[in-house]
């Protein structure tokens, strides 16, 4: 908005967000508002699609105003993503540099967790190594129960290895956080699944600032407070393996 602020994260322009009704409550989701130079950065994002989508070029002073507040406090980075060969996207990249990096802990909150081999073996190896990791995902509240039972299909090895693994109760949760040793963090655009890592074009702004990690941190401990933590007997019987 006029070269100063932008907001990125997981909330789409639908009534799901803003208002709740009989047996479906609103969506619980979370977003980043975003001031200084760091907009001029989403703005540039958006300029790339919009050229692709319509073949229009959008330049000058109209739409680049000039920024008053140059400098963000954090350290900040703007990463989008596109389909590749080989499905090495930016996104893929960025999500499992992270994990494989984490000393301490790993937190993330994703609305459709669809890890492949190569992911779930980086956050096994990442607790092996003593980095406790705990994931929320949506539970019987999903808005896609194809997605949800296949996603629980891949809670094993996980589980086994020692993630904690929880499923939000009162509402969809569709925020697409990842918090590592509480001070990187990620938020945008992008799904832990095979399409947001080799197909969908996404956005993702990255912080390192302590101080953005504790605020989502709390917000994690809120949404675990209505949320049920799943083990492996469970999935095991539900699936009757």
């Amino acid at each position: 908005m006029d070269g100063e602020v932008g907001y990125i994260g997981g909330s789409g322009w639908a009534d799901h967000w803003l208002h709740s009704k009989k047996n479906h409550p609103r969506w619980r989701d979370t977003m980043l508002k975003v001031c200084g130079d760091t907009v001029n950065s989403l703005q540039g994002t958006f300029a790339e699609n919009w050229l692709e989508a319509s073949g229009e070029v959008l330049a000058g002073e109209e739409f680049y105003p000039s920024c008053k507040e140059k400098k963000a406090r954090s350290k900040t980075l703007v990463i989008n993503s596109a389909p590749s060969v080989g499905s090495s996207t930016r996104a893929r990249v960025l999500y499992q540099t992270l994990l494989a990096s984490a000393k301490d802990s790993i937190v993330m909150t994703t609305p459709y967790f669809l890890p492949d081999k190569s992911a779930r073996d980086v956050m096994v190896n990442a607790i092996h190594r003593g980095v406790r990791v705990r994931i929320l995902v949506p539970g019987k509240k999903s808005d896609h129960w194809l997605t949800r039972s296949s996603s629980r299909r891949l809670y094993g090895d996980l589980l086994k290895a020692g993630a904690e693994l929880h499923e939000y109760t009162p509402a969809m949760v569709h925020a697409k956080v990842l918090v590592i040793d509480g001070r990187w963090c990620v938020l945008g655009s992008t799904n832990f699944d095979h399409r947001s890592f080799g197909i969908n074009d996404e956005v993702n702004l990255v912080a390192f600032d302590r101080v953005v990690g504790d605020r989502l941190l709390e917000d994690f401990e809120g949404n675990l407070k209505e949320s049920k933590q799943i083990t492996y007997g469970a999935v095991e019987a539900s699936l009757h393996i």
